[in-house]
């Protein structure tokens, strides 16, 4: 005699779980974007992103920033002034 195998359980009477909710730290892990930021702002976080790097790394290259989401252009006109920037706060302490 044959017997059937099925993988599938019975029917169950579906009931709606609630979903858990997405957890504050997530937004803080997430890459904010740079691409729209003004003057000051773009080389106050190119800077500190220059100090971070020089932490993990031991620097940051031109690709790095591009990945971070800095445009080229703002590559080319704040990259020496958030340098310079880093340097002095990396003095300081």
């Amino acid at each position: 005699m044959r017997r059937r195998h099925c993988n599938r359980l019975p029917a169950k009477p579906r009931r709606l779980i609630a979903q858990a909710t997405v957890p504050g730290f997530i937004d803080t892990s997430l890459v904010p974007n740079r691409a729209g930021l003004d003057q000051h702002a773009t080389v106050q976080r190119m800077a500190s992103d220059m100090r971070e790097a020089s932490h993990r790394e031991g620097g940051m290259t031109r690709e790095g920033l591009e990945l971070l989401g800095y445009t080229k252009q703002q590559i080319d006109t704040f990259a020496s002034a958030a340098r310079q920037l880093a340097n002095e706060q990396a003095a300081m302490t």
